[in-house]
């Protein structure tokens, strides 16, 4: 085995972790899901911790797959160099994978664009969270279906 199928493996057991923890927080938020503003703002230190690991877990697969795996993918699969893959734009990694037909960049980036403007608001404001939380939620299927695909071309 090669030092990059090595590594891949060690990614894709980082992300099939924060997986396993994303759908075990999701279990536990579906009894108070989806969030209105006044449900937000009456929320048990349970629930929050349930989201508060949810929103840990998903911003960590996301940066586990998009600082790692999805590098390798063009390391491994698309013949790239290592010097090749890290001189690239984020967004030419992006569109790399989309000619592959392993993501669509637009889902990737309103994924990103959507959890760095609840980084920015989070316990801020109650209707701009709840509203931002519950497409996160929903939102973690589109999330799971890229590394899905990814795993499966792998």
């Amino acid at each position: 085995m090669t030092y990059y199928q090595e590594k891949l493996e060690k990614v894709l057991r980082e992300c099939d972790k924060h997986i396993l923890r994303i759908e075990h927080a999701t279990k536990k938020m579906s009894s108070f899901m989806p969030l209105s503003s006044d449900r937000y703002q009456n929320l048990t230190d349970d629930e929050v911790e349930h989201i508060d690991q949810f929103l840990f877990r998903f911003a960590k697969l996301q940066d586990a797959m998009g600082r790692k795996l999805f590098k390798l993918v063009l390391i491994l699969k698309d013949d790239l160099s290592i010097d090749e893959v890290e001189s690239m734009n984020f967004i030419d990694i992006l569109n790399r994978l989309e000619k592959l037909k392993l993501l669509d960049t637009y889902t990737w980036r309103s994924l990103r664009d959507d959890r760095n403007e609840l980084a920015h608001n989070y316990e801020d404001n109650a209707e701009e969270s709840s509203i931002i939380i519950n497409r996160l939620f929903e939102k973690r299927i589109e999330l799971f279906k890229i590394y899905s695909k990814i795993k499966n071309y792998l």
